[in-house]
């Protein structure tokens, strides 16, 4: 009896043992939702903590306001889910977005919520939030810098300046559920002065401006349409609220933009632009290095340089391969034979040519230039990474050494 009993017992450890193993594998699956904030549409404004949620993602659902060269920071094999949520366009239904994060979680997967601006700044990031925790699903908030804040900043407009702005208010245009005038408290924005940001209100600008004036604020107050907010295309239109009619401008063409009104906008005299930088967007192709050579010649005077390893075709998932072809790159760099072999292979497996139509190649060398005639393109054929360097930002690439240094060990001299 006493051995029925001991086998009885052992029996029923291992039945607990399988249960708790079981329970823990479960819990082991469950994912994680990171809900990271964009920025206002300067790639470099993302958070390095944004960043580091990127690169361990396995999917990622992004809006249409959210740069795509951000999501050059994901893993080549990520899963990428284009949700939309941009005024006037087709776009998933919030509970449908939501179900995508619950199940994506729930199959294990590390989720990014990529999200333009800021997740809790008119982004519906809280109703995420929300959804996500009655699911008992881990939830992380990245925040981003908002727009209200970074596009007059990179037009010199600080959004509160003592003795004229002691207070900054947010408030959406978007009206979808209620009018206008019933949605926004006029007289109380009127009374409390300082600085007020609309967004998502380019279409109704005049609208707003004369329901501003016929509320009590003078049509003589300074007011700005900051148009593409932080990027090189930024555009800001000064004046005054009494000059935003409705023949001023076609206000559908600005979106998105931001309208800020307050004596603010009259702080700095002179226009501040975004930092120039030439529109210069290269793709080293290389066949095994994780960071082209190419690189540190020519990294921070070009808007974005990135590396295409091409004997590793298994490592690019199609999303990642139609996002390189999105951002359209201005140049492709070819090291070697082999890697335009590789290239033009995995452009036939995946059916994806990143290669586009006002696309300049370039090549180190006569064999490889040849090499890409075989497929059908020419090239502007250089012998060094140094003369590719001069060929790109000219004589900036004289002043740059250290660069060289980083990756030869030697400065070598630019031949002309």
């Amino acid at each position: 009896m006493d051995n029925h009993f001991f086998a009885y017992r052992r029996l029923v450890l291992v039945f607990l043992l399988v249960v708790i193993l079981g329970i823990n594998r479960a819990i082991a699956q469950e994912g994680v939702v990171y809900l990271v904030g964009a920025g206002p549409g300067d790639p470099d404004l993302i958070s390095l903590k944004g960043i580091k949620a990127l690169r361990k993602a396995d999917v990622v659902l992004y809006d249409a306001l959210a740069n795509p060269e951000i999501l050059l920071h994901c893993r080549k094999d990520v899963r990428l889910i284009p949700v939309g949520k941009r005024a006037g366009r087709p776009s998933l239904k919030q509970e449908e977005i939501n179900q995508l994060l619950i199940s994506e979680a729930k199959n294990g997967h590390c989720v990014v919520r990529l999200k333009g601006g800021d997740p809790f700044v008119f982004g519906r990031g809280g109703e995420e939030l929300l959804a996500l925790c009655e699911r008992k699903i881990e939830v992380r908030v990245i925040p981003g810098i908002t727009a209200a804040i970074a596009a007059p900043a990179y037009a010199g407009i600080p959004v509160t300046h003592r003795g004229l702005a002691r207070s900054f208010t947010l408030v959406t245009a978007s009206t979808k559920d209620q009018d206008l005038n019933d949605a926004v408290q006029w007289k109380s924005l009127v009374n409390l002065g300082g600085t007020v940001a609309f967004y998502m209100g380019a279409r109704i600008v005049p609208e707003i401006c004369q329901t501003l004036i016929s509320e009590g604020l003078s049509p003589e107050t300074p007011a700005a349409i900051i148009s593409n907010g932080t990027l090189t295309s930024q555009k800001v239109l000064r004046g005054r609220l009494k000059d935003f009619t409705p023949t001023y401008i076609d206000y559908g063409k600005l979106t998105p933009a931001l309208l800020l009104v307050g004596e603010v906008v009259e702080v700095t005299p002179e226009q501040l632009d975004p930092t120039p930088k030439d529109e210069i967007k290269v793709l080293a192709v290389t066949l095994n290095r994780k960071i082209s050579e190419l690189t540190p010649r020519i990294e921070g005077e070009v808007a974005l340089t990135e590396t295409f390893t091409s004997n590793t075709p298994d490592v690019y998932s199609l999303d990642y391969l139609q996002l390189l072809k999105s951002v359209g790159f201005t140049h492709i760099v070819f090291s070697n034979t082999k890697s335009v072999e590789a290239y033009f292979k995995l452009c036939e497996q995946k059916g994806v040519n990143i290669i586009g139509e006002n696309t300049l190649l370039i090549t180190l060398g006569e064999a490889i230039t040849q090499k890409l005639r075989d497929y059908g393109y020419d090239a502007v054929t250089v012998k060094s990474y140094n003369e590719v360097a001069e060929y790109l930002i000219g004589d900036k690439a004289l002043l740059l050494p250290s660069k060289y240094d980083a990756v030869s060990g030697a400065t070598k001299t630019v031949t002309k």
